[in-house]
C-alpha cells in the first residue's frame, strides 16, 4: 500500500466518520427545537418506570433493526435534554435486548429488513418539508434527514473500513488456534470486540459468527465468546456519537458500555454452565419443532445472544443509580456541576439553538436569583454580630458569594450571547433578550448586597452605632425586601406570566418605608437624637435596601413582557 492509498483511506474513514457525526449533530439539533412539552411529558412517562423504559429500548431497536441506531438516537435524547441520564439507562437495557431481534430473523428467515432501504424515500419526503414556510415541519425535516444522514454515515463505515469475511486472517487464526479453553475464550472475545467496531455493525458479525459455526470452523464455545465480545463491540458506536455530545450524553454511551462489560465479566465463572444449557435447551426445541429449516447453529447463536442480553438486564436494571454513579465517577462531575454553583452551560451543546436550551437556561437564572437572596438573607445577620470572629465569617461568605454572582453573570451571559447566533423562533428571541435584563438586575442585586456589606463594615470601624428606633426600621426594611425577593423567585420558577399585583403591591410598600423612613431619619437628625456619622450610615442602608426591590420588580416585569 503506497502513502496516497493510505491517505485516501483514512481520509474515506474521516469522511464516514463525519458524515456521521453529523448526522448525530442534526438529529439532537433537531430533536431539541420539535420537543415541546408534550414529547418530553411524554418520554418522562416512559422512563418514569424502569421496566416501561426496558419496553420502549426493545421496541425502538426492534423497529430500527440496528442497535447502534437505537443507542444514538437514546445519546441524542440525553443529549438534547429530554430525559436524564437515569432515566436512560432503562431504554439502553431494553435496547440491548432488542438487537437480538435481529439474530432470531437470521434464523427464521435467514435474513433481516435493512432499514437502508428506507432512507432515500425518507429524504425524498422530508425535503419539501424542509423547504416549507412552517418551522415545526422544517423542524421535523431536519430530524428525519439527521437520521438519514446517520445511516448513511454508518453504511459508508462499513463500506470504507476493512472487511471481515472467511478468508480472513483474523477469522483463520481462531480456526486454527482456538481451544475450548479460558485463554481462547478471551481472544475470541477480544477478536468479537475488535470486528465488531471495525465493521460497525453487529448484525454482520452476529451473521459471520453463524457461519463460522454453520461450517464447523469454530466450537460452540468459541461462538459465544465471539458473541459476548461483539456484545461490547457494538457500544463503540454510541461512544463515537458521543463525542459531540455534552457530558451527560457521553455518560450514557459509557453506561452502554459498562453493561457490556459488566454482563461479560458476570457469565465468565458460569459460562461452561451457560453453554450447556444452551446446548440442552437447542436440542429440545430442535425437536419439538416442525421446521425443517431451522438450524442448529443459529439457534444456538440466538438462544445465546438473546438469553445473555435478557439475563443481563434483568439483573442491572435492579442496578440503575450504582451505574449512574459509576458513570459520574468515570467521567466526573467539574467543579459544583451537580448544584450549578459554577454552571457547565459553556459545554451543554456544541450549538446552542433550542426551546430547551431556554428551559435549561430558566434553572440556571432561578439558581443564580435564590444565591442573591441568601446573600441578603447574610445581611441582618452581620448587622447585629457583636462577636468578631462569627462577624468575619459571616463577612467572608459575602465576599465569596459576591465573586460566585460575577461567575454566574459571565458565564450566563457568554451563553446567552451564544444563543442569540442561533436560528430562534421569535418568541424565543424575546425569552433570550428579557433573560439578559434579568441577568443584570439579579447581578446589580448582589452588587448591592456587597456595598451594604462594606457600609456596615465601615460603620463597625468607626463605632457608630444605631438606636433602637433605628434597628427597628431597618428589620421592617430588611423584612420587606426579602419579600420582594421571595416574589422574584417564585415569579422565576414559573412557567408562565408572574403575579405582577403582589409584586407591584410589596414594591409600593418598600417605597411609602423608604419615604417615611428618611423624612423621619431627617427630623430625627435635626432633634440631634443620635449623631450625624450614625444618621449617615443609617439612610444609605435604607436607600439601598429600597434599590434591592427595584431590582426585584424589574425582574418581574421583565418575565411578564417575555411572555
Amino acid at each position: 500500500m503506497n502513502l496516497i492509498t493510505l491517505i485516501y483511506d483514512l481520509l474515506s474513514v474521516l469522511g464516514a466518520l463525519a458524515f456521521f457525526l453529523f448526522g448525530m449533530k442534526l438529529m439532537s439539533e433537531s430533536l431539541q427545537k420539535i420537543a415541546g412539552s408534550k414529547m418530553r411529558q411524554y418520554l418522562s412517562a416512559i422512563t418514569a418506570n424502569r421496566w416501561r423504559g426496558l419496553a420502549t429500548g426493545f421496541a425502538i431497536t426492534g423497529i430500527l433493526q440496528s442497535s447502534s441506531a437505537a443507542t444514538v438516537l437514546l445519546v441524542g435524547f440525553v443529549n438534547a435534554g429530554l430525559i436524564t441520564v437515569l432515566d436512560s439507562i432503562g431504554l439502553i437495557l431494553g435496547a440491548n435486548i432488542g438487537t437480538t431481534v435481529t439474530s432470531w430473523l437470521i434464523t427464521f428467515f435467514g435474513y433481516s429488513f435493512n432499514i437502508s432501504v428506507i432512507i432515500l424515500p425518507l429524504i425524498a419526503l422530508a425535503i419539501p418539508l424542509y423547504f416549507g414556510s412552517s418551522s415545526n415541519r422544517k423542524s421535523v425535516a431536519e430530524f428525519v434527514l439527521g437520521f438519514a444522514i446517520l445511516f448513511i454515515g454508518l453504511q459508508f463505515l462499513r463500506d470504507v473500513l476493512p472487511d471481515i469475511h472467511r478468508e480472513t486472517g483474523i477469522v483463520e487464526f481462531l480456526k486454527t488456534y482456538a481451544d475450548n479453553n479460558f485463554a481462547s475464550y478471551l481472544i475470541a472475545a477480544l477478536i468479537g470486540i475488535g470486528i465488531t467496531i471495525l465493521i460497525q455493525s453487529s448484525t454482520a458479525t452476529i451473521t459471520l459468527t453463524i457461519v463460522l459455526l454453520s461450517e464447523g470452523m469454530v466450537s460452540f464455545e468459541i461462538a459465544a465468546a465471539l458473541i459476548v465480545g461483539e456484545n461490547i463491540g457494538t457500544t463503540a458506536t454510541a461512544n463515537i456519537a458521543a463525542i459531540v455530545a455534552n457530558r451527560n450524553a457521553k455518560r450514557t454511551a459509557l453506561i452502554h458500555f459498562l453493561f457490556n462489560l459488566i454482563g461479560a465479566l458476570l457469565i465468565i465463572p458460569l459460562f461452561n454452565y451457560a453453554i450447556q444449557f444452551i446446548d440442552l435447551l437447542a436440542d429440545m426445541i430442535l425437536r419439538l419443532s416442525d421446521n425443517d429449516s431451522l438450524l442448529s447453529a443459529p439457534l444456538k447463536v440466538s438462544l445465546f445472544h438473546s438469553l445473555f442480553n435478557i439475563t443481563n438486564a434483568f439483573i442491572l436494571i435492579w442496578f440503575t443509580k450504582p451505574l449512574k454513579q459509576l458513570s459520574t465517577v468515570i467521567i466526573p462531575l467539574k467543579e459544583n456541576e451537580e448544584d450549578g454553583k459554577i454552571l457547565s452551560l459553556q459545554e451543554n451543546f456544541v450549538t446552542p439553538v433550542s426551546e430547551l436550551s431556554l428551559v435549561h437556561l430558566s434553572k440556571e437564572i432561578s439558581k443564580m436569583a435564590r444565591l442573591s437572596q441568601k446573600m441578603f438573607d447574610l445581611i441582618p445577620q452581620l448587622l447585629i454580630e457583636k462577636n468578631p470572629e462569627e462577624y468575619q465569617i459571616l463577612n467572608d461568605k459575602i465576599r465569596q458569594m459576591e465573586q460566585q454572582m460575577d461567575q454566574y453573570e459571565q458565564i450566563l451571559m457568554n451563553y446567552l450571547a451564544r444563543l442569540t447566533e442561533s436560528k430562534l423562533s421569535a418568541e424565543s428571541s424575546k425569552l433570550v433578550n428579557g433573560s439578559m435584563i434579568i441577568v443584570n438586575n439579579i447581578e446589580n442585586i448582589a452588587d448591592i448586597c456587597f456595598k451594604i456589606a462594606r457600609i456596615i463594615e465601615l460603620k463597625n470601624s468607626q463605632k457608630a452605632w444605631f438606636n433602637q428606633q433605628q434597628r427597628d426600621r431597618l428589620h421592617q426594611m430588611f423584612e420587606t425586601v426579602n419579600e420582594s425577593l421571595n416574589l422574584m423567585l417564585i415569579n422565576l420558577s414559573k412557567p408562565q406570566k408572574p403575579d405582577l399585583i403582589s409584586a407591584h403591591q410589596v414594591e409600593l410598600r418598600l417605597n411609602e418605608l423608604k419615604t417615611e423612613y428618611i423624612e423621619t431619619h431627617l427630623s430625627d437628625l435635626e432633634a440631634g437624637n443620635y449623631p450625624f456619622n450614625s444618621g449617615n450610615f443609617y439612610q444609605q442602608l435604607v436607600v439601598y435596601s429600597e434599590k434591592i426591590g427595584d431590582h426585584a420588580i424589574s425582574v418581574s416585569e421583565t418575565l411578564n413582557r417575555s411572555y
